[in-house]
Parts: C-alpha cells; structure tokens; sequence
C-alpha cells in the first residue's frame, strides 16, 4: 500500500539524507543492521509477552533497521546477493519471532491464537506469490497488507495498548483488555490473506495475456 507512494519516496529520503550518512561514518554495514534487527525483533517478541508498549517500540525499531540496511546498501555499492539473501531470510525470521511473541501473549484466548496463524499464513503467502512471481520474471507489489505495513500496524498497536486499556477498566468483561493487540490482529489476518489472494490473481492475469 505504501510502496510506490509519496509517503514512502519520503521516508527514504530522510533515511538517506539524515541517518545513512551517520552510519557510514560509523563504518557500519548493511549486514550489521540486518543482524540487529533480528536482535530488536526478538527483543519485540519478548516484551509483546509481559509489556506490549516496549514491544510495539522494538517492532518500529526492526522495521527502521530492516528499511536502514537497504539504504545503506546502495549508499556504499554493496548490493551483494550474499546480504540480499541474509536479509530476507533474517526478515522471516524477525517477523516470526514478533508473533510468537504476541501468540504467548494470548495463550488463554484461542480465538486470538487462530488469528495469529491466518496472519502467518498470509504473510507466508504474500512474500512467497512475490519470489515465485519475480522468478518468473514479473514484478508483484500489489496489496495492502504488505510487511513494511505489517510492521507499523504491529508496533502502532502494541505502543497504543496499554493506554487504550486505560479507558477500559471501567468493563469487567475480559474482552475490554487489549483491545488494541486484538483489533490489529483482525485486521492483519484479513489483509495479509487478502494481499496473498490479491498477488495470486494478479500475476495469474499478467501470466495468462502472455499465453
């Protein structure tokens, strides 16, 4: 939903102009970043369990550094498959570890650990139908559940929790607490599968008038 908007053009450039120039200085490498991300999104996973503000924090702090790795990257020429490939299997991985934080988080509830697998299912589906689509040679960034959105709704949502649960103390029903980690979590097991479903179609249609 993002990729190819003004909002994104944006972001990088700020990410270009204020924070990679730093970190060259600092003689990171995109690969550094790559690796402290997994670190911050185990970090998310951890804190989603006992304080999901602190989790929503490093859920935003893994997407920084997953988006500041690229930068990086073609800041200093070192778009390497090597750092490609690390990346987007460390991304999988710092994805995971987010929701199985989330899933300890609601171990009581089953209604919520379904959510969390529809979520995983999608957003398997959504990153595999865009590496079959690209190895068939097609490009396939449609949707609007793609990760980098994943992310932000994920952090937004854990930062806003505990102040939302504020307003529900006042209920006795156990369906008022978490209300923010619980909207979210509908929302992204019905957007990621939609997105999945959304690439699937497109690329069988771009697929099919090359027949």
């Amino acid at each position: 939903m993002l990729k190819g908007t003004s909002i994104e053009t944006g972001y990088y450039k700020i990410l270009e102009t204020r924070i990679v120039p730093t970190l060259i200085d600092w003689r990171l490498t995109p690969n550094h970043l790559t690796c402290a991300g997994l670190l911050s999104s185990m970090l998310a996973g951890l804190f989603f369990i006992y304080v999901p503000l602190l989790g929503g924090v490093f859920t935003l702090l893994t997407g920084l550094l997953d988006t500041l790795d690229g930068s990086l990257a073609r800041a200093t020429g070192q778009n390497k498959k090597f750092g490609a490939f690390l990346d987007s299997v460390l991304d999988r991985y710092s994805e995971l570890m987010i929701y199985l934080g989330i899933w300890f988080h609601f171990y009581h509830t089953p209604f919520y650990l379904l959510l969390i697998l529809l979520i995983l299912f999608g957003s398997l589906m959504v990153s595999y139908t865009r590496a079959r689509a690209e190895g068939l040679g097609e490009r396939c960034l449609v949707g609007v559940c793609q990760r980098g959105e994943r992310i932000i709704l994920l952090g937004v949502a854990g930062i806003l929790n505990p102040f939302i649960n504020l307003f529900g103390v006042g209920f006795a029903s156990p369906w008022a607490r978490d209300l923010a980690l619980k909207g979210v979590l509908v929302v992204l097991a019905f957007g990621a599968n939609l997105t999945a479903m959304w690439r699937f179609l497109h690329v069988l249609n771009k697929l099919r008038k090359k027949i």
